[in-house]
């Protein structure tokens, strides 16, 4: 388990890449003044939360006496392991509640969440290769699932985002559908026990933020075209 700390840093390499061909001429950061080592330093600091967090939702879904231990609960890739949903949950919270020099939260939480679907591609893969690829959707259809959903982030919602069609943090709201989505199709795939799969403490976390990401979406979209109309 030890390689996992390669992978995710190999993951974390693609997001800061990733999050600087996205964000570096992006006039709404220069705008506000938010430099691209600005986005790096809240990257690292979300990082942080978002490894504690899927620490801590683990532990609290598999709970067992010796995560007491101090080396027990921060060691990890020796005593393993993490909960995904529970890293991006807490990632996300930290960047929508980062208020340093106004930050647009909204639009920060966009451009990570972009920047995540082009590193969620190697974390899988090489999660799978850890793992013998005993799962060839999670190792391989996922990644590509999340690659061409980039693309359609990119290539069309950036464009309706810069026209004002699309509000700041729907792409975040969307990017979470389609996580949460996919994710859970995922564990029903693999899954030999039917609709069980989605009484699984795990898969009703999902189902919870796919709910909630959907629903804030509605909702968001919803006031955009009220107001556009109004006009």
């Amino acid at each position: 388990m030890q390689l996992l700390i390669i992978v995710l840093l190999i993951s974390f390499v693609v997001f800061l890449f990733g999050l600087h061909i996205l964000a570096k001429e992006d006039l709404i950061f220069v705008r506000k003044n938010v430099t691209i080592e600005a986005l790096f330093n809240v990257a690292f600091y979300t990082a942080g939360i978002g490894l504690l967090s899927a620490r801590i939702i683990y532990i609290s879904l598999h709970p067992s006496l010796g995560f007491f231990n101090p080396l027990v609960f921060f060691l990890f890739p020796y005593f393993p392991g993490l909960s995904l949903v529970g890293g991006i949950a807490g990632g996300i919270v930290f960047v929508l509640l980062y208020k340093r020099k106004k930050y647009p939260s909204f639009r920060i939480f966009d451009f990570f969440s972009m920047a995540l679907l082009g590193a969620l591609p190697f974390g899988f893969f090489g999660h799978q290769l850890l793992s013998g690829m005993r799962d060839l959707f999670s190792g391989v259809f996922l990644p590509i699932i999340f690659f061409l959903t980039l693309l359609f982030f990119v290539k069309i919602l950036i464009p309706l985002n810069l026209r004002g069609e699309i509000r700041d943090g729907s792409l975040g709201y969307l990017f979470l559908v389609v996580f949460s989505f996919t994710t859970l199709l995922a564990s029903f795939v693999r899954s030999t026990t039917g609709t069980q799969v989605f009484l699984q403490i795990d898969n009703v976390l999902l189902i919870l933020l796919f709910i909630t990401s959907s629903v804030l979406l509605f909702l968001q979209e919803r006031e955009t075209t009220f107001f556009r109309k109004d006009k």
